[in-house]
């Protein structure tokens, strides 16, 4: 039974990307059956994946079947009525209403086993608000949605589980993922780390920088932090306990960067993509606006990791230990399926799904150049399988997420939410982006980034862009905070990840990776308030900005670490270096001057202080 189970999940894997891959390149299906058929798919694969995981648990593995034909008979029927629905909106039976109970009942289930209980119980709550909103507080209170209303608009329209988010996911973001485990299986992110182990490994420090870099560009493909973590960390966390790393800091280094490969163009993860499809932009514009915000805040891992190695007498790896430079020279041609797909997506302006797949079929080619790239039958199926698992969870948050919307399209909450938030907020922005950024936390400790990032796009997005924010800047802001609570404790899931590879304490480990990702909760407060940041502006007034943040970085990696240039940093130093570096950051230029001339008073002080602390015991052993 396990094997004809095995291979039935295999086949649907096949019949899935090759859906999901024709669909990209000819076109997607009119009205809500590109969305069902996509779902089907999902759904079939989600429980078929959860029937093989569950071997000591009979009564589950049974559910897990029966579950998985009920959803795929509810999904099948919606997409015969899809058709129908589209020429009569007005249209409920009960057989609609049985059918929409038995989807939203699979979907809840769903999430609950995939994604977590986090988001089931909100989408559950909603729900119950849907229903009974008159029992709530007068700012919330509406007169309650009748039943078949509720169904109809939450399964049966474009406006709820068959929305906009689950659309991104059954166009484009499901392509991608399949490019990333196509980039997987070929080879390109193993060069990616051999690539960043023959620049950065030689260095001082060098195995965290390898780790820097590595994470950044591995993370920007598989858009996931803890498989980002899983994907690199097994290869530089140990590189770095050899060197003399501490286990937390050398865990807290590769989870701090995996995180950070969700923010870092081109590619940066599912929650991206859904940005572009929300703001109605180009996908090239959002990669535009993130990208300094990203190189800033990798340039504030690497110069903390830089300190600490320093401050701490690491050196580098040997030449011999690292991958052969030759080898890596000649390898370089792997590297090109990222630099098409930067190509097509930038300068060349194409379309964001068919950037996917020309890349995919361009690597699929490529593929065939080496043995060791070519896909033999065990890589293939590594590949399918990667593909339609990887899609599941996603699919399902973007699906679940639609009730949300849904609800608070139907019972107006979404046009009262952003006044009653600003109201909270007393008109104050400052007020209004903490009361956001402790939500985003929260909520993203609990929710993969796509989910976090459509709740907090739904309810608190429009009240920050009612107080002045430009729309990208707003949904950056929600964007950023929903992916840095992987790092942030108590709950920091590619800590955790990062702690089990370097055997130690998972707590300790998240508390590091939240002090080396401090820049990452900052960098979302100046660029709401300095657009400039978002490359937007001329390139002169872009350069400024980006220079004064990048020693404002300097001096707040500085006050993290306790250690300027050469010379250790007391408590009132790192004060003063943190007071530089949100002035530089601000990239006003009466700010940046006053930011300038703090960091130099605080060079010249301590360097004078270690230079006399250094000359004292020469002068004691002269004198004796």
């Amino acid at each position: 039974m396990s094997k004809v189970i095995k291979r039935l999940e295999l086949a649907l894997c096949i019949l899935f990307v090759l859906f999901q891959m024709y669909t990209a390149f000819f076109g997607a299906i009119s009205g809500i059956a590109q969305k069902s058929i996509h779902l089907t798919f999902v759904i079939a694969i989600l429980f078929i994946g959860l029937y093989n995981n569950d071997h000591d648990k009979k009564v589950l593995r049974v559910l897990d079947l029966v579950l998985m034909v009920i959803g795929c008979v509810v999904t099948i029927y919606i997409t015969t009525l899809s058709k129908a629905l589209a020429i009569d909106s007005t249209t409920h039976t009960l057989a609609m209403s049985v059918f929409g109970v038995l989807l939203i009942g699979i979907l809840l289930i769903a999430t609950w086993r995939k994604v977590g209980p986090v988001l089931a119980i909100v989408v559950s709550f909603f729900i119950f608000y849907a229903f009974f909103g008159k029992y709530f507080p007068l700012i919330f209170r509406h007169g309650g949605m009748k039943f078949t209303r509720f169904i109809h608009l939450i399964c049966y329209t474009s406006e709820g589980i068959f929305g906009s988010p689950l659309n991104s996911a059954a166009t484009f973001i499901c392509v991608f993922i399949i490019l990333g485990a196509l980039f997987a299986v070929t080879g390109v992110g193993d060069y990616i780390t051999e690539l960043a182990s023959s620049a950065f490994g030689i260095f001082r420090g060098g195995p965290a920088k390898v780790a820097v870099v590595a994470s950044a560009l591995f993370g920007s493909i598989s858009g996931s932090a803890c498989a980002n973590v899983i994907g690199t960390g097994t290869f530089t966390i140990p590189l770095m306990k050899r060197i003399g790393y501490d286990a937390e800091f050398a865990g807290a280094v590769e989870a701090t960067a995996s995180t950070g490969g969700q923010i870092m163009p081109p590619i940066m993860g599912a929650a991206a993509f859904l940005v572009a499809e929300i703001l109605g932009v180009r996908y090239w514009d959002v990669v535009k606006a993130a990208i300094i915000p990203a190189i800033l805040f990798y340039v504030a891992l690497l110069i903390a990791v830089d300190l600490y190695a320093l401050s701490h007498g690491l050196v580098g790896l040997k030449r011999a230990e690292l991958p052969p430079l030759k080898k890596t020279i000649r390898g370089v041609w792997k590297f090109t399926p990222m630099l098409v797909l930067i190509l097509m997506i930038g300068p060349l302006n194409f379309t964001i799904t068919r950037s996917g797949v020309y890349t995919f079929l361009f690597t699929l080619a490529l593929s065939f150049v080496s043995k060791e790239t070519r896909l033999n039958r065990e890589k293939l199926v590594q590949f399918l399988y990667s593909a339609g698992r990887g899609c599941c969870t996603v699919a399902i948050a973007c699906a679940v997420v639609g009730v949300i919307i849904g609800t608070v399209t139907g019972t107006g909450l979404s046009y009262r939410l952003s006044s009653i938030l600003v109201d909270i907020a007393g008109g104050k922005l400052a007020f209004l982006l903490v009361i956001t950024m402790l939500a985003a936390i929260i909520l993203g400790m609990g929710l993969p980034s796509s989910a976090c990032y459509l709740v907090l796009a739904t309810l608190v997005a429009p009240a920050i862009i009612q107080l002045g924010v430009t729309p990208m800047a707003a949904h950056l802001f929600v964007f950023y905070y929903g992916i840095i609570s992987n790092v942030t404790p108590p709950v920091a899931m590619a800590a955790y990840a990062a702690a089990g590879i370097a055997d130690c304490n998972p707590s300790r480990c998240g508390f590091q990776a939240f002090r080396l990702s401090i820049a990452g909760f900052l960098l979302p407060f100046f660029f709401v308030y300095n657009n400039v940041l978002l490359f937007e502006g001329t390139p002169l007034a872009i350069f400024r900005a980006f220079l004064g943040a990048v020693i404002g970085i300097y001096c707040l990696a500085c006050a993290m670490q306790g250690y300027l240039w050469n010379a250790p940093v007391n408590w009132l130093g790192r004060l003063v270096l943190f007071a530089a570096a949100v002035l530089l950051i601000d990239s006003a230029i009466l700010t940046d001057i006053i930011g300038l001339a703090l960091m130099a008073g605080a060079h010249i002080y301590f360097n004078l202080r270690r230079e006399k602390a250094a000359a004292q015991p020469k002068i004691l052993s002269e004198n004796r």
